[in-house]
């Protein structure tokens, strides 16, 4: 992850913070779900085919082909809708989906698209702010199937103790994470990416909550701490204001 520190640390004006968290926010996501899906995803067939097209949505959103991107994260969730046998209340992959949908909307309500887009290196950003708060309409209902889950099934302190001792002395990749644990990161990510949209449309306060929100669903998460570090030293650009209008 020595590339995120150094583009974090490069951003230091936080002109372009938000593309590298937004991006670095899908990878991150994309990473605990990629961990997971041979365990998991395996033991229920139904997944795989709606699952296909958010995987070759990451693809096309790696390689800036955001309208694409969006249309496969769009068929992902239908084909999951479809399902009879899920309940999409506290899916993981529902959110997982979800929050790729806001987060390409998130994106191009930042940055602008078509021929209208700016680059990251600078120009005007929350060019439609529209699209951010259409973003929060995936993002929210994701935040709110991994909020349900972890409702439920929240673990104990006997039970998260005899879990950190277990795993002394264990590298990191060879952590089998928990299902509370990949809901919690899974939660944290969407939150960093509320934080992101309440940020661009002036709400300061409550991106400083969000990201706060994220830390306490995983501790030491780099995007999290790195944005509400920024966020709390640098005053915000002139975008930020112009949107709150």
């Amino acid at each position: 992850m020595g590339f995120i520190r150094n583009l974090l640390h490069f951003n230091k004006t936080m002109k372009i913070v938000t593309l590298v968290i937004a991006v670095i926010s899908m990878v991150m996501l994309f990473m605990v779900w990629r961990s997971i899906q041979y365990r998991s995803l395996g033991q229920d067939a139904n997944y795989k085919v709606p699952m296909r097209h958010y995987i070759s949505g990451e693809k096309k959103m790696v390689r800036g082909k955001i309208k694409q991107a969006l249309q496969e994260y769009r068929l992902a969730k239908k084909g999951l809708e479809a399902l009879p046998e899920i309940n999409l209340e506290d899916d993981f992959y529902y959110a997982v989906v979800l929050n790729g949908i806001g987060t390409i909307l998130l994106r191009t309500g930042i940055y602008g698209e078509g021929k209208q887009a700016v680059a990251p290196e600078g120009g005007k950003l929350g060019m439609l702010p529209e699209k951010i708060r259409e973003s929060l309409v995936y993002l929210r209902q994701s935040e709110k199937i991994y909020k349900t889950w972890l409702q439920e099934h929240e673990p104990s302190a006997e039970e998260i103790a005899r879990l950190e001792a277990s795993r002394i002395g264990k590298k990191e990749e060879d952590i089998v994470l928990e299902s509370f644990e990949r809901y919690q990161k899974g939660l944290s990510v969407v939150l960093c990416n509320l934080g992101i949209a309440s940020r661009y449309l002036g709400d300061i306060k409550g991106a400083i909550a969000y990201y706060q929100e994220a830390l306490v669903n995983w501790p030491g998460q780099e995007t999290a701490t790195d944005n509400l570090e920024k966020l709390q030293s640098v005053p915000p650009p002139a975008v930020s204001e112009k949107l709150e209008k």
